[in-house]
């Protein structure tokens, strides 16, 4: 797929530099570049990555028509599947391109919060009335835009309520920034310019009024009388350099302060810092903010939505936005115990390796890209579902559910079990079995015939394999009995996690070689797949599971009554940890007396837990309900659910529970961290068992309203079966 990047300039500024990392690492599509203007700082960084860069180097501000005439024959002879514009005059020119050419499929950008009230506010007369001008242009060719991508969601909503964009067409994606070369444990060498025995305060960022260095200027006489040894650093360039250093002068602060101008290797500069200081008015999604969290700094920044974004309080020290008073003390109160706000640098590092690294928002950018190529126009399928066999398992749930949502958008469906089962899925038609022996598993020659004469029969578009051994049975009736239909499998946790010996490997090598796609159910899963298959690189997505959208929960009424109630709900299997959960609960039991735990599942370990409990005399404390067939109702009773968990993909009982209004402790393996984090729940380190039993105390005995609602708000939006379907929906026709 080829990605052809409209851009104003290529010049070192946030949106140019993110978007040359990002395309750099692209394995899946094949960028080109296009910028209008003059401004080639960072062409050779494009073509050193093989990427093709056209230069337009217009000297006019804008000259629109004039660039659109040059545009053309690049676009006639690239002939790109997607343009994804970046920056105001770009996109206006894109849109006039769109006009043109009604087929293309069109990405604009949200970098920056544009029609901000500051922005507005520090305007002369004339430049307001030019702003207007252009925001109505904007508003009015907005609708030639298919998709938009925004660097963050303050930015995503502020834009889109001004311009009147549905948010559905919205995708947020952070920018990335690679965290080893910001490794605060990097050999520092003195770096030039600098008096590198001072106490460094820096700021990295345009010199513009918006980005609030003056506020600096005026802190820094009364951190000076306190600490002699101070230098402010200014790193970047910009209009409000003459007006800054004449301020400095002013305040007789000079010799404290150094402009550098533009510093190409920010990574070295940063760890020199002792403090890094962010006084913005307005932002996108500050990309030097994201370095210093990187780099393990301490940061002292304002409240502006877009910097909260990312930093809180456990990684930064947040002051009001202009308020120069309460910077100076924010300041001076480091200095005086830089020890004492060290957790901070780590917590923000830890943070932003999380929500920033630059690998995983590679992958973001590229499913994107791959998501809406060639969007299905009404297209329909017949879709045949392989699963194990019934039984209370989320793979099987979930791919009933998804074929009920299919059927709604107009698909054929037809599900096929390998084994029997005794269980009820929820499915609203038959099931049809190979009735099969899961001991002829590796030889099923009749199970494998069968398979072939009822995809001869239905003539499906796709066969989806859905975990288990349905792409053993998939791929060698495929291969024994040739049929042609398109093998995708839905991986729905760590497969590396299973892989014990070499034979296998072989063999899943082997099946993996025989798939036409990998739908995984987490980033996670499918960075694991790939890591462990190379070869699945480029055939391989993720697509979450969901859950149903129920207009009404009613609560089950746990007992004891007046206690605290605390639920799991899984399988008894190894992967769910229940020693591990019974040891936690043991923990808990000393502080809250109160308090009673709730195991919903059944499983082959099952007996060993009731075992457990028994010797550690807790049966007054623990219940087993064995297999629920709705666990909606105990979870929304419940105060807190828990998932220690040492193998998952992504678990649609955590989702439920974020339905439920139910907060959630889980352990962070397989991708739970692509739906809890400090915003949604508590998300523990694997085998941390104190810090486990000390996050659903906190639960237990604080308010969790915030978290409750946003979790609920970001399932409502992005994990219903509905919605999820879609995607699937998407997946089959880019492929098939």
């Amino acid at each position: 797929m080829k990605v052809l990047y409209l851009i104003d300039t290529l010049e070192g500024y946030g949106a140019e530099k993110s978007l040359v990392e990002i395309t750099s690492g692209c394995t899946e599509i094949v960028p080109v570049f296009v910028h209008i203007y003059q401004g080639d700082l960072l062409k050779p960084r494009l073509e050193h990555a093989g990427i093709k860069v056209y230069s337009l180097d217009l000297n006019q501000k804008y000259a629109f028509n004039k660039a659109l005439e040059k545009l053309i024959p690049i676009y006639l002879r690239e002939k790109p599947d997607i343009i994804h514009a970046t920056l105001f005059r770009s996109e206006i020119i894109a849109r006039k391109l769109k006009q043109k050419f009604p087929n293309i499929c069109l990405i604009g950008s949200f970098v920056s919060n544009a029609y901000s009230s500051e922005r507005l506010r520090r305007k002369n007369l004339l430049d307001k009335l030019k702003l207007q001008f252009f925001f109505n242009l904007d508003r009015r060719t907005v609708k030639y835009v298919d998709y938009f991508i925004s660097n963050s969601h303050t930015i995503k909503d502020r834009t889109c309520e001004a311009l009147r964009i549905d948010s559905q067409k919205v995708e947020v994606i952070y920018r990335g920034r690679s965290s080893s070369k910001f490794d605060p444990k990097t050999n520092l060498e003195k770096f030039p310019y600098l008096n590198n025995h001072n106490t460094i305060l820096l700021n990295v960022s345009r010199l513009i009024p918006l980005k609030g260095q003056e506020d600096l200027l005026e802190a820094l006489p009364e951190i000076i009388k306190r600490f002699g040894n101070v230098s402010l650093i200014f790193a970047g360039h910009g209009a409000y350099r003459e007006f800054l250093e004449e301020k400095a002068r002013f305040l007789k602060v000079e010799p404290h302060v150094h402009f550098l101008g533009r510093v190409d290797n920010i990574n070295k500069l940063l760890l020199h810092a002792n403090i890094f200081l962010y006084p913005s008015y307005s932002e996108g999604l500050p990309g030097a903010l994201i370095e210093a969290m990187m780099a393990e700094r301490i940061i002292i920044c304002s409240n502006i939505p877009e910097n909260l974004e990312c930093v809180d309080s456990n990684s930064a020290i947040i002051y009001k936005k202009g308020n120069v008073s309460e910077l100076s003390t924010a300041i001076i109160k480091v200095l005086n115990n830089p020890e004492k706000y060290r957790y901070l640098g780590e917590n923000a590092r830890k943070q932003a390796i999380k929500k920033f690294e630059l690998g995983k928002r590679i992958v973001d950018y590229q499913d994107f890209y791959k998501r809406i190529k060639g969007k299905p126009k009404n297209k329909k399928f017949r879709i045949l579902h392989l699963i194990q066999k019934p039984q209370n398992r989320g793979a099987e749930t979930f791919a009933c559910q998804l074929a009920n949502h299919q059927i709604n958008l107009g698909n054929e469906v037809k599900i096929v079990s390998i084994f029997k089962g005794n269980s009820t899925l929820p499915w609203h038609d038959d099931i049809n079995y190979l009735q099969t022996s899961s001991t002829l598993r590796l030889v099923d020659v009749q199970g494998w015939k069968k398979l072939n004469k009822i995809i001869r029969d239905f003539k499906p578009d796709v066969v989806q394999a859905n975990a288990g051994d349905t792409l053993k049975y998939a791929v060698f009736s495929k291969k024994i009995f040739r049929w042609k239909t398109p093998i995708i499998f839905r991986n729905a946790s760590e497969v590396g996690k299973y892989l014990n010996n070499h034979l296998q490997r072989k063999l899943n090598d082997f099946l993996y070689q025989n798939v036409d796609q990998v739908i995984s159910v987490s980033r996670t899963s499918r960075n694991d797949i790939i890591t462990n298959f190379p070869i699945l690189k480029n055939k391989t997505i993720a697509i979450p599971v969901g859950i149903e959208n129920r207009k009404k929960i009613i609560s089950e009424e746990l007992q004891p009554s007046g206690y605290r109630h605390i639920i799991h709900v899984g399988g008894f299997t190894f992967e769910k940890n229940h020693e591990v959960l019974v040891r936690i609960f043991e923990k808990i039991l000393k502080k809250h007396e109160n308090v009673h735990l709730h195991l919903l599942g059944d499983g082959p370990l099952k007996k060993n837990i009731e075992k457990l409990v028994k010797q550690q005399s807790l049966q007054k404390n623990i219940s087993f309900y064995g297999y629920v067939n709705d666990p909606l109702p105990y979870i929304k009773a419940a105060d807190v659910l828990v998932l220690p968990s040492i193998i998952e993909g992504l678990p649609g009982v955590i989702l439920e529970s974020m339905y439920c209004k139910t907060p959630v402790v889980a352990f962070n393996v397989g991708g739970m961290a692509e739906i809890v984090g400090k915003e949604t729940g508590h998300l523990i380190p694997p085998n941390n068992e104190e810090a486990f039993v000390y996050a659903v105390r906190q639960i237990l005995k604080g308010d969790n309203s915030e978290i409750i609602s946003n979790a609920y708000n970001m399932v409502e939006t992005k994990y219903l079966n509905r919605k999820i379907a879609e995607r699937f929906q998407e997946a089959y026709n880019f492929h098939f």
